[in-house]
C-alpha cells in the first residue's frame, strides 16, 4: 500500500472514531439515553483509535501502529460482541449490568440512589433502524479488523 493510502486510511480511522465518539456523547447527553456499563466500555477502543491514528502522522514506524489498531479494534469485536449476546439473550452477563444495588433505607436516599443506576444492559434503549448500537459497532469493529489484517497481510509494503 502506498504511503498516500495509508495515510487516507488512517484519516478514515480518525474521522470514523471521532465520530463514534461524538455520536455517542451526543445520544447520551442531547438525547438523553443513559448507556450501561458496556457501552460505556465500547468507546474505550474508539479513544485509543483516535489516538493511534493521531500519532501516526508524527511516528515513522507504521507497522506496530496498524498491528496496535488491530488489536484495538479485535478488542471492540469482543466488547461489542458480548453486549450483543447479551441483548439477544444468548448469554447472561458474567458481571453485573444492572448497576449498583440499592443498600439505603432511608427515601431520600433510595431516590437519590435511583439516579445513579446504569441500564441493564439487555435492555436495547436506542437503535438506529432496528439496529442497536451494541451490534452497530460490532459490524463496524468486524469490518475494520479484517481491513488491518488485509493490509498487514496482503498490501504491498
Amino acid at each position: 500500500m502506498s504511503d498516500q493510502n495509508i495515510k487516507k486510511f488512517y484519516i478514515i480511522i480518525l474521522t470514523l472514531s471521532f465520530f463514534s465518539l461524538i455520536a455517542a456523547l451526543y445520544v447520551e447527553y442531547i438525547l438523553d439515553f443513559k448507556p450501561c456499563i458496556l457501552c460505556i466500555y465500547q468507546r474505550i477502543p474508539y479513544a485509543i483509535a483516535l489516538l493511534v491514528s493521531l500519532t501516526f502522522f508524527f511516528v515513522g514506524n507504521k507497522k506496530i501502529l496498524l498491528i496496535i489498531l488491530g488489536l484495538t479494534f479485535f478488542a471492540g469485536i469482543l466488547l461489542s460482541g458480548y453486549h450483543v449476546s447479551i441483548e439477544k439473550g444468548f448469554i447472561e452477563p458474567i458481571f453485573s449490568c444492572t448497576g449498583e444495588n440499592i443498600k439505603a433505607l432511608e427515601k431520600e436516599e433510595i431516590l437519590k440512589s435511583l439516579n445513579n443506576i446504569k441500564p441493564d444492559c439487555k435492555d436495547v434503549d436506542f437503535s438506529i433502524f432496528g439496529i442497536s448500537l451494541a451490534t452497530l459497532n460490532f459490524i463496524i469493529s468486524f469490518v475494520l479488523t479484517i481491513v488491518i489484517v488485509y493490509i498487514l497481510r496482503y498490501a504491498k509494503k
